[in-house]
This record gives C-alpha cells, structure tokens and sequence, in this order.
C-alpha cells in the first residue's frame, strides 16, 4: 500500500493534537472547534454545536446519493487515581477522529471524482453512551443512505497491519436496586427484616435465570450494600446493582422481565421493598450483510489478500448502535489492527500509530467503493 510521507505526517500530528486536549462527554468545545476549522480548510460544508458539541461535515459529489455517513466519537474517559481526577484518550477517541478526518482529507483531494456525497459525523459523548442517540434526535442521519463507524483493537483481538469487517459488540444495561426491610436488635431478628437475608435469595435466583447460550448473555452482581458499623443489628436497607449483557436485544429484554419478576415475588417473601430502575442501555449490532461484504473487500483491496479478519465478538458496549436501533440505516463498524495495550479504557493505553493511517486508506476505498456501485 502506497502512502505518502505527507498523509503520515497529517494524520499524526492530527492524533497528538487531539490527544492533548481530552475533553469529557458534553464538553468536547476545543475538539470540535479544532475539527471544523479541518472541515472548513478542506472545503467542506460544515455545522458545529448538534447536541450541544457534534460537527458535521459534508460534500456533495457528483450525486446527492448515494450519502454515505462516517462517523466517529471525540470524548475521552474520566479517571480517578489517589483522589486525583484527570481526563485522558484512554479508548481511542482521538485516533478515531484523526482517523475521519484523515478519511476526509484523501476524499478532499479526489472530490472532482466523487460519484456521492459523504457526511462526517463527529459525535460527542460516547463513553456516557448519550451522544449517538442525541445526534440521531437531531436529525443528523436524513439524509444518510449508509453509515460507517470503527474502533482501535487488542493484538489479541485483530493482529496489526489487519481489521475486521464487523466488531460484534454486546448489548447492554445496568439496572441499580434499593432493599428496605427492618432494622432490629441481632437478639431480636424475629422482628426484622434483615436485607442480607433477602440479598441472598436475590443473588440465588437470579443466578438461576438460564439464557440462551448462543447469546452470550451475562448477568452479574457488580455491587451490594448493606449494614453499618454495628455489627449486632439487623440491617433495614441496602442496595445493589446488576450488569447485564447480550448480543440479543430480544434475549436482554428477555433478562430483563425475568429478573424483574425475581424482584418483585422476593420483595413479596420477605415483606421487604424491593425499588430498582434500569440505568440505561446500549444495543445489539444490527449490520447491513451487504455492507460486511464491501468493507472486506475494501480490507484487502488496501491492505492485501488475508488481511480481512473474521468478525470480532466482544462482550463490550458501543452506542454507535443506536444508530441502527433508532433508525433504517444501514450500518456497518469495523475493527482496527492497532495493538492497544495494555488494553482500551487502561489511562496508560497505547496503540500502534501506523494503524491510523491504514484504517483511513481503507475506508475512503470503501466510501469510493460505495459510491460507485451500480
């Protein structure tokens, strides 16, 4: 594959750039306004401030359609270590926006040849999993025909040098529970109810559900709660939380009713109060098989033949799904070969840089590839 040292160059200094500035969900304003002054110096149409810090880039080609939408996340992930609060690019967010705009910029210098359109779309609060639903609230996907989103990955996952036509991520949610039952003296446990012992069935069934296996569905205690400093009093409250997780988005669901059911017949056992609300969800993929197939193509007409690996499954959440969850469109999202280590989310993550560079070669191939389909 064929690049040149000035591509390399721009590409880089677009990632350190970007990494300099982590900015957290919402709040990504120097992101954005270093990415629309890219935009606009490339020549195209550009809005800024959708859901509050998202740009848009757009250029119509020698169609209106087919439109086809590249998307990629700005914010970065909050960390805490010995009480110090610091922001970091500890998943990648800063390579994938360099990544687009190193996207946008190949397709820059070829727009007299362009059959399409395409629209970039810099999106904002991913690690919160809010700012694709917001984006689509606002709109940003009328007019979008077919949509691209990718994410660095382990070597463990996609070997260096390769990607993978389809990340296959997880569904999931967190649900959060509070326990009130009664306080009583630990000599008079007949007049309480003590939430330890209502935890304990709690766990049990719910341990008991069985999901399909063929879902890769999960559900896990993540946190529990419950008693004081006295350790001869029957604890009256307490709270818990669930991680639950599919690559079904009926199967979730599914969990979902059922451990609700657990909840309240146990609640009912133990005349205890059993209150609890879903804190969010991210969905399932939902992937255009067509489009699996072009971007493998794209993966080895840039990469080289073999270089296209098998879909990766992970038990991970990513909420470029709303996207498809939301709407028609058809999507895709690939996996990118960039040896992160020690892993994505870790605040001493790295990546091989060179990997920026081959993920943009291959999707403006793919977006051009799109466009010129009969």
């Amino acid at each position: 594959m064929a690049v040149s040292i000035d591509f390399s160059h721009y590409i880089h200094k677009v990632q350190q750039d970007l990494h300099r500035i982590p900015e957290p969900a919402f709040k990504e304003f120097k992101t954005a306004a270093y990415i629309e002054k890219e935009l606009k110096s490339m020549g195209y149409t550009v809005q800024s401030g959708i859901a509050g810090t998202g740009v848009i880039g757009t250029y119509k080609g020698e169609r209106d359609r087919p439109c086809i939408g590249v998307r990629a996340d700005m914010d970065c992930i909050t960390h805490e270590e010995d009480g110090r609060v610091f922001y970091r690019h500890s998943c990648g967010h800063d390579a994938h926006s360099s990544i687009a705009l190193g996207i946008a910029k190949l397709l820059s210098e070829q727009k007299e040849k362009m059959k399409g359109s395409v629209k970039f779309i810099f999106q904002p609060a991913e690690e919160i999993m809010q700012g694709a639903k917001a984006m689509v609230h606002e709109g940003v996907l009328e007019d979008v025909d077919s949509l691209i989103g990718f994410h660095l990955r382990t070597a463990t996952e996609c070997p260096t040098g390769s990607m993978s036509p389809a990340l296959m991520h997880s569904a999931a949610t967190i649900l959060t529970g509070k326990i009130q039952g009664r306080t009583a003296h630990g000599g008079r446990p007949h007049l309480g109810v003590n939430v330890i012992d209502v935890f304990g069935t709690l766990i049990n069934s719910i341990h008991a559900i069985r999901p399909n296996p063929q879902t890769g569905t999960t559900i896990k205690f993540t946190s529990l709660s419950a008693g004081g400093g006295s350790y001869n009093v029957i604890p009256g409250s307490g709270s818990f939380a669930l991680d639950v997780r599919s690559r079904d988005n009926k199967e979730l669901h599914r969990m979902l009713e059922r451990i609700a059911r657990i909840i309240h017949h146990t609640g009912s056992m133990y005349d205890a109060t059993i209150t609890y609300k879903v804190e969010g969800r991210v969905p399932a993929p939902r992937y255009s098989e067509e489009l699996i197939q072009e971007a493998k193509v794209a993966i080895e007409s840039v990469l080289g033949e073999g270089k296209a690996i098998s879909p990766i499954l992970t038990p991970g959440g990513e909420d470029f799904h709303y996207y498809t969850d939301l709407t028609n469109i058809e999507a895709v999202f690939l996996g990118i070969g960039a040896n992160v280590s020690p892993g994505l989310h870790d605040p001493s993550m790295t990546f091989e840089k060179n990997s920026l560079v081959e993920a943009a070669n291959v999707i403006s191939h793919l977006v051009n590839q799109l466009h010129n389909k009969e």
